[in-house]
């Protein structure tokens, strides 16, 4: 398994930030290139019970002239302004993200990715690097996205 890890302050609030964030309609306005998010329903599927804020979803991951499709879940703790995801066989991509306040208008995001199984390609040498840059390129997508919705 290897595990990724990016942070971010953006100076809008918390609150602001999150709700941005969850909007699976807009997450392409965001996420790092060659990653799409669609919603494909409510559950995240058999033998897992679903919760408040749980919606089932599929993702596409391209790189190069190889595209990965997986059905998902992506669960939004509203309380916590937390997000969680993974794919529903688990054996692949999951991670979370949390928005925290850090003073007046002003929040720390935190973007975590865990790749299991037989990624190599997300894991290895350069695509190491590709993948902490699109970690990097999704919170500066996101503070952008955030930034310009209070100006």
């Amino acid at each position: 398994m290897a595990e990724f890890e990016r942070e971010q302050t953006i100076p809008v609030d918390a609150r602001t930030v999150f709700d941005l964030a969850r909007d699976v309609t807009a997450m392409d306005a965001w996420l790092p290139d060659g990653l799409q998010v669609e919603p494909s329903g409510p559950e995240r599927g058999e033998g897992v019970e679903p919760a408040d804020g749980t919606e089932r979803v599929t993702g596409r991951v391209s790189m190069g002239d190889e595209i990965d499709e997986a059905e998902g879940y992506l669960a939004a703790d509203v309380e916590q302004r937390r997000l969680e995801w993974g794919d529903l066989e688990d054996g692949g991509y999951s991670g979370w993200l949390q928005v925290d306040e850090d003073g007046p208008d002003r929040s720390r995001v935190v973007l975590h990715l865990d790749v299991r199984g037989d990624h190599p390609q997300a894991v290895d040498g350069e695509a190491h690097e590709i993948t902490d840059e699109h970690l990097a390129q999704a919170l500066e997508r996101l503070a952008a996205l955030a930034t310009e919705s209070v100006t």
